[in-house]
């Protein structure tokens, strides 16, 4: 019986044992589950959503720097950046600092300029700023770097437009407040060159408002993307500098407009004077045109407009080589008497069209406009494509003006006077299209948008297809008569018979600005004559001449393409 109590007593010891023992395990499931899930959650928050939940959670209690490398960049046909091309240091003040005195003594030393300069922003910004550091090696600095100074850090952020930067009224520039484009290709691509995730720089305190050690300032990614989009141009990096620099030194108030024949890439666009991108607002009152691209706008033209009245009489059959013009010095048309400058140098003998052409013969010309007319006159010009914009990613561009036939008389029609505006970028068309034997191709300024980082090509933008708008036999003519005006003609200035000739036409337009004392020079053509690789346009506001204000730095331009520039592989 005893024995039977026994058994009894160890088997309910072993199932109380049993039991113990199963909740046990199933508490050490449980537990590892628990342990699991917390570790699954903990991964989930700081990994993979680690930065999203960092902005949340520090939402109230962080300083939110704009970082300008957010933006995606611009390039040149060979991934040349025209923008953030130098890294900087700039000094972050948050309203976090203590021992306001002693901080603004350091920062001003670190940034290189007044104690009193620093107090000034520091009570203006009514909390944060920043201010780029001059000297990167001076103690100040220094100290700052090593996180030694109350609500002070050092950042390193690209700069988008530099004291040497190029191309500026083709990049244009961008709103400090938002960073959104507000001229060029930062405003007609905008919404490409903010796209992607880019980089937010946060500056995270705790509740005493101090910088917390472990996270401090962090480079936080939005929405979990870092990829950015760039814009590739046809602009050439080192053609654009050459026209810059020929420009700048010969103090040239104008534009210079180049563009590869074969293609219609704008290689070069320039306009003077320049403007600083990053102080845009000193030349919101200024009445000398900084920001205004003058290679896009509208101007009088002159006689380069007789390039077009050559080509419809040619196309139409009504005037050969062989023909012969008597000049008197001076025609009557519509009441309108106009003069011929050229009357001293061919008085005595009759000229032929190539002669007329190449001396810019007034008379000559109205009596061939006359003999052609007007309406075939401005349809050859619409065809050359004047009074029509030639880009669309350029959103200053003007497209011009052709009058009708009732605005106007023939007379100024006849040698581009009046009421006729173009473009120097429509003219630079026109004159590749003569080049390219009738040929017209669209002018192309972005050729793609490509990775930011890698340049690799997302995107090619779409081109207009060749089109045939001159017979070849009119343009062989006109080639012609291009080429003669560099030789014996107005153009001699523009001669460059060392690398196959120069082509083009000169024009004194008459604007009638400051009762006719505004008088822009024009000269316009390609290069080489015997090879055509690129069409030029050079005007010069109020050059007076476009012989000797324009031709010379049409000759000074291409002289250092030819001589200077290496084309890319």
């Amino acid at each position: 019986m005893e024995e039977t109590n026994n058994k009894q007593d160890e088997n309910q010891e072993a199932y109380q044992l049993t039991i113990v023992q199963k909740r046990h395990k199933t508490l050490g499931i449980l537990f590892l589950l628990f342990f699991a899930a917390i570790t699954a959650r903990l991964f989930w928050i700081q990994v993979v959503r680690g930065d999203d939940y960092l902005i949340r959670a520090a939402d109230q209690r962080q300083y939110i720097i704009e970082n300008s490398v957010d933006r995606g960049q611009i390039f040149d046909r060979s991934m040349i950046p025209f923008t953030d091309r130098k890294l900087n240091k700039f000094i972050a003040v948050t309203e976090y600092i203590d021992r306001k005195e002693e901080t603004a003594a350091l920062v001003a030393k670190a940034a290189g300029v007044s104690k009193e300069d620093i107090l000034k922003m520091i009570k203006e910004a009514g909390g944060s700023f920043e201010i780029e550091a001059k000297d990167f090696n001076n103690a100040e600095l220094n100290t700052i770097e090593k996180g030694m100074v109350k609500g002070v850090s050092v950042l390193e952020k690209k700069i988008r437009y530099t004291e040497d930067s190029l191309a500026r009224h083709v990049i244009g520039y961008i709103s400090k407040s938002d960073l959104s484009g507000i001229m060029g290709i930062e405003k007609s691509m905008n919404n490409i060159l903010m796209q992607g995730g880019g980089e937010r720089i946060v500056a995270i305190v705790d509740s005493h408002k101090n910088l917390i050690p472990s996270l401090g300032f962090r480079k936080v990614e939005l929405d979990g993307k870092s990829e950015k989009f760039g814009i590739k141009l046809t602009l050439d990096f080192h053609i654009q500098k050459i026209v810059e620099d020929v420009l700048k030194s010969n103090d040239i108030n104008g534009s210079a407009v180049i563009t590869d024949i074969k293609s219609g890439d704008i290689l070069a666009m320039v306009s003077t004077p320049d403007f600083d991108p990053n102080n845009v607002g000193n030349y919101l009152s200024s009445t000398n045109d900084e920001l205004i691209n003058k290679a896009i706008s509208a101007y009088d033209l002159g006689s380069i407009f007789k390039t077009v009245v050559a080509a419809a009489a040619i196309e139409n059959n009504l005037v050969n080589m062989e023909e012969t013009f008597v000049c008197t010095g001076e025609i009557e048309v519509n009441n309108k008497l106009i003069k011929c400058s050229a009357y001293n140098i061919h008085k005595d003998r009759p000229i032929n069209l190539k002669e007329a052409f190449a001396l810019s013969c007034n008379t000559t010309f109205v009596k061939i406009g006359t003999r052609v007319g007007a309406a075939k006159i401005l349809e050859m010009a619409k065809r050359m494509g004047f009074s029509e914009k030639q880009t669309s990613e350029l959103l200053e561009e003007k497209a011009g003006y052709l009058p009708t036939t009732q605005e106007d008389g023939i007379g100024n029609i006849s040698i581009g006077q009046g009421k006729i505006q173009v473009t120097p970028l429509q003219v630079t068309t026109m004159m590749a299209t003569i080049a390219n034997n009738g040929i017209m191709n669209m002018p192309n300024i972005i050729d793609s948008i490509v990775d930011d980082k890698t340049g690799k090509t997302i995107q090619t933008l779409t081109r207009s297809k060749p089109t045939m708008v001159l017979n070849t036999s009119t343009t062989k003519l006109l080639q012609e008569l291009l080429h003669e005006v560099t030789v014996t003609g107005t153009g001699k200035q523009a001669n460059l018979e060392e690398f196959g000739g120069s082509s083009g036409k000169t024009s004194s337009a008459e604007t009638g600005i400051k009762s006719g004392e505004i008088v822009h020079g024009w000269f316009a053509g390609y290069v080489p004559s015997n090879k055509p690789q690129y069409a030029i346009t050079v005007l010069v506001y109020n050059g007076k001449s476009g012989g000797k204000s324009a031709a010379p730095i049409f000759k000074e331009i291409a002289y250092r393409i030819f001589t200077e520039y290496k084309p890319p592989n």
